[in-house]
C-alpha cells in the first residue's frame, strides 16, 4: 500500500538531478511557510492598526475635552451675565478668544482620514459655536443655557463617536476597558453634570430666583451625578487592581474627584435647593464647581495618559513579537538554505568520490580505500565499495601469490625431478646392500632375544622379594601406629590424674583454712568459758553475801561455773584435735606435691616416648613407601624386559621380511626412475604457465596490507 502511494512521487524524483530534487522539495516546503507567515503577519499588523486606531481615538478625545470644558465655562459665565452679572463681560470675551484658538488647533489636528464621521460632527459643532458666539447677547438666559447645553451634548456625542469610530469602545482588555469607560463615559458625564449645576446655580444665585423647572433640572442632574459617581468608583476599584504607579495616582485623584463632586452636590442642596433665601455669592459657587471640574479634568488627563501608555505598550509588544518572529523565521530559513546547499555539496562531493574510485578500480587500481566525510546512507555505499575492493584485493592478491608460488614450485619441481632421477639410481644400489645386511641382522636378533629372556627371569625374582619386604614394612608401620595411639591414651589418663590431684590439693587447702577458722572459734569459746567461770565465782560470792536469799542464786551460779569448766575442757580437746588435723593436712599437702612432681616427670617421659615412636613411625612409613616403589619398579622392569624380548623377536621377523622386500624395491626403483622423467617434463610446462599468469596479475595495483 505504501509503495503504491509513494510510487508516483518516487517516479518524479527519479527523473530529476540532485539540484532539481532539492529545489522542488524546498519550494514545496517554503510555500506553506510563507503563506502561514504572511497570514500571521497580516493578523499582527491588523491588530497593530486596530490599536493605532484606538490611539487616534484617545488622542482626539484628549484634544476635544478641553474644548468641552471651555464651552461649559462659557455657558456658565454667559448664563450669569444674562441673569444680571454684568461684571462677567470681560471674562466672557477672554474666554471666547481662548475657545477660538483652541478650535483652530482642533481643526488643524483633527484626524479627518481616521475619523471622517466624527469630523462631520465636529464641523457641525464648529458652526453651532460660531452662531452662539455671535448671538449670545441677544438671547434670553434660558435659551442661551439650553443652546449651550445642547452644544455640550454634541461635544459629548463627538467624544463617544470618536471612541466608536476608532473602535476604542470595542477594547476588551480588562486593564484598558475601564480606563476607556472613565475617559469616554463616566468623567465626561460627571464633568457635564457638575458644569450644568455650576452654570445653572450661577444664574439662580445671580437672579436670586429658583423656578420649579430649574429645581427639577437640578435634582435630575444631582441624581445623574450620584449615579455616575457609583460607576466612577466601580471603575476606579477595577483600575486599582493594576500595579502601575500612574494607576495608583489616578485612583487617588479619582477619590478626590468623587469627594469634591459629592461636596459640591451637598453645597447645591444647602445653598440653592433647600434654602429659602439665597445669599451665596454666584462667583463663589461657580469657583467651587470649577474646582470639582478641574480635579475631574486632571483625572481625565491621567486616564488619557495611562490609556495611551497601555495602547502604545501593546503596539510595542505586537511589533516586537512580529519583528522577533520575522527575524527568527529569516534566520531559520537562511539556516535551512545554508544546510540545503551544504547537503547538496556534501552529496555531490560524495558522489564524485565514488565515481572517481569506481573509474580507478575499472582501470585496475585497488590500492586505496574510499574515505567519505559523511555519516548518511551514502556511507553504506562507500562501505560496500570498500568491502568489494577488499574482496578483490584478497582474490587478486591470493591469485598473485598462487601464481608466484606455482612458478617457484614448478622451478623447484623441475630441480627435484632431476635430483630424483639421480637419487633413484643411488637407491637401486643401496637396496642391494640392504638385502645383504638383513641376513646378518637376523642372526644378531636371535642371540639378543635369548639374553633378554634370562634377564627378565632375574628381574622377576627381585620383584617378588621386594614385594615381601614391602608387606613386612606395612605391618611394622601399622604396629607403630597402634603403639602411638596407646601412648596418646596414656597421656590423656595422666592428664586426668594430674587434674584430679590439683582438685584434691585445692580441697585440702580449703580444709586447712577451715581448721584455722575453727581453731579461732574454739579459742573464742574458751575465753568466753573463762569469763563465764569468773562470773560464776563472783555470783557465788554475792550469793554468800546475800545469805538465805541468795541460796538459790548460788546454786545457779555453781551450775554455770561447772558448765563453763566443761566447755573450757571440751574446747581444749577440740583444739588439740585441730592441731593434729592441721598436722595431717600439712603432711597430705607435702605428699600431694610429691605426687605432682612425679606425675609431671612421668608425663615428660611419656611425651619423649611418643616423640620417639612418631619418628619411628615416619621412618617406617618412608621405608615402606620406598620398598613399594622398588617393588613397583622391578615389576615394571620385568614387564619391560618381556616387551623388549618380544620386540626383538618381532625385529627378527621384520629383518627376514625386509630381506624379501629389498628385492622388490630394486624392481620398483627402476619404474620410479621412468616416472620421474615424465614429472620433469610436466614441471617445465607448469613453470611456463605460471609465469604467464603472474605477468597478467601484475597489472593490478593492490593494497600493501592485504
Amino acid at each position: 500500500m505504501l509503495d503504491q502511494l509513494l510510487s508516483p512521487f518516487a517516479s518524479i524524483l527519479s527523473r530529476l538531478k540532485y539540484g532539481q530534487k532539492f529545489m522542488l522539495i524546498s519550494v514545496l516546503f517554503i510555500i506553506p511557510i510563507i503563506v502561514l507567515l504572511y497570514e500571521w503577519n497580516a493578523t499582527q499588523q491588523t491588530q497593530i492598526n486596530f490599536i493605532r486606531g484606538e490611539q487616534a481615538g484617545v488622542e482626539q478625545i484628549s484634544e476635544i475635552m478641553p474644548f468641552m470644558l471651555q464651552a461649559q465655562q462659557q455657558r456658565g459665565l454667559i448664563n450669569g451675565y444674562l441673569n444680571g452679572n454684568k461684571e462677567a463681560k470681560s471674562t466672557i470675551e477672554a474666554k471666547l478668544q481662548e475657545i477660538a484658538q483652541l478650535m483652530e488647533h482642533i481643526e488643524e489636528k483633527f484626524r479627518k482620514e481616521n475619523l471622517p464621521q466624527s469630523y462631520e460632527k465636529w464641523a457641525s459643532i464648529h458652526r453651532e459655536w460660531i452662531e452662539l458666539r455671535d448671538s449670545y447677547e441677544s438671547l434670553k438666559a434660558s435659551d442661551s443655557f439650553v443652546r449651550h447645553s445642547k452644544l455640550v451634548e454634541q461635544i459629548e456625542e463627538l467624544i463617544v463617536s470618536s471612541a466608536d469610530e476608532s473602535e476604542l469602545s470595542l477594547d476588551n482588555e480588562i486593564n484598558s476597558y475601564y480606563l476607556m469607560r472613565l475617559v469616554v463615559q463616566e468623567l465626561p458625564a460627571l464633568i457635564e453634570n457638575s458644569a450644568f449645576i455650576r452654570g445653572t446655580g450661577n444664574g439662580i444665585l445671580a437672579s436670586r430666583t429658583l423656578t420649579d423647572e430649574l429645581k427639577i433640572q437640578l435634582l435630575l442632574k444631582e441624581y445623574e451625578s450620584k449615579t455616575a459617581l457609583v460607576s466612577l468608583n466601580k471603575s476606579l476599584s477595577k483600575i486599582a487592581e493594576s500595579q502601575s504607579s500612574i494607576n495608583v495616582n489616578l485612583v487617588e485623584k479619582g477619590g478626590q474627584v468623587a469627594q469634591n463632586i459629592q461636596n459640591y452636590l451637598v453645597l447645591l442642596e444647602q445653598e440653592i435647593i433647600h434654602k429659602q433665601e439665597m445669599n451665596m455669592n454666584p462667583d463663589t459657587f461657580f469657583a467651587q464647581g470649577t474646582v470639582a471640574i478641574t480635579t475631574a479634568d486632571e483625572v481625565f488627563k491621567l486616564a488619557i495618559m495611562e490609556l495611551d501608555h497601555i495602547l502604545q505598550k501593546r503596539i510595542d509588544d505586537y511589533t516586537a513579537e512580529r519583528n522577533v518572529t520575522l527575524v527568527i523565521m529569516v534566520v531559520v530559513l537562511l539556516l535551512v538554505v545554508i544546510f540545503y546547499v551544504a547537503f547538496f555539496r556534501n552529496v555531490m562531493d560524495t558522489v564524485s568520490i565514488l565515481k572517481q574510485r569506481a573509474e580507478s578500480m575499472a582501470k585496475g587500481d585497488f590500492s586505496q580505500d574510499i574515505v567519505l566525510n559523511t555519516k548518511d546512507e551514502l556511507q553504506l555505499v562507500g562501505a560496500a565499495f570498500n568491502e568489494m575492493q577488499r574482496s578483490m584485493n584478497r582474490v587478486l592478491s591470493l591469485n598473485q601469490q598462487i601464481s608466484l608460488t606455482t612458478f617457484q614450485s614448478s622451478q623447484q619441481l623441475t630441480g627435484i625431478s632431476d635430483q630424483s632421477i639421480q637419487a633413484m639410481k643411488k637407491v637401486a644400489d643401496s637396496v642391494q646392500k640392504v638385502s645383504d645386511g638383513t641376513a646378518s641382522q637376523k642372526r644378531t636378533t636371535v642371540e639378543a632375544s635369548s639374553a633378554m629372556n634370562e634377564m627378565a627371569i632375574g628381574i622377576t625374582r627381585v620383584a617378588e622379594a621386594a614385594s615381601e619386604v614391602a608387606s613386612v614394612a606395612i605391618r611394622a608401620s601399622e604396629n607403630a601406629v597402634i603403639g602411638n595411639q596407646q601412648l596418646i591414651e596414656t597421656i590423656d589418663q595422666m592428664e586426668s590424674i594430674k587434674k584430679t590431684q590439683a582438685d584434691s590439693a585445692q580441697i585440702v587447702a580449703k580444709l586447712d583454712e577451715h581448721s584455722v577458722r575453727i581453731s579461732q572459734i574454739i579459742k573464742s569459746i574458751m575465753e568466753i568459758a573463762g569469763q563465764t567461770k569468773l562470773l560464776a565465782l563472783n555470783a557465788n560470792i554475792e550469793a554468800a553475801r546475800a545469805g538465805e536469799h541468795g541460796r538459790g542464786f548460788s546454786v545457779v551460779a555453781q551450775e554455770i561455773g561447772e558448765l563453763a569448766e566443761e566447755t573450757s575442757s571440751s574446747g581444749k580437746s577440740i583444739s588439740d584435735l585441730l592441731i593434729d588435723i592441721r598436722s595431717l593436712v600439712g603432711e597430705t599437702v607435702s605428699a600431694m606435691d610429691s605426687i605432682q612432681i612425679e606425675t609431671n616427670m612421668g608425663m615428660e617421659s611419656i611425651e619423649r616416648t611418643k616423640e620417639t615412636i612418631d619418628c619411628i613411625l615416619s621412618e617406617v612409613k618412608l621405608v615402606s613407601e620406598q620398598i613399594q616403589d622398588v617393588s613397583a619398579t622391578t615389576e615394571e622392569m620385568s614387564a619391560g624386559m618381556e616387551e623388549v624380548a618380544a620386540s626383538i623377536a618381532d625385529v627378527s621377523d621384520i629383518s627376514h621380511r625386509t630381506s624379501n622386500e629389498a628385492e622388490l624395491m630394486a624392481t620398483g626403483t627402476a619404474e620410479q626412475l621412468v616416472s620421474a622423467e615424465k614429472i620433469q617434463i610436466s614441471a617445465k610446462e607448469l613453470r611456463d604457465m605460471s609465469q604467464q599468469l603472474q605477468n597478467d596479475l601484475s597489472k593490478f595495483v593492490l593494497c600493501n596490507d592485504v
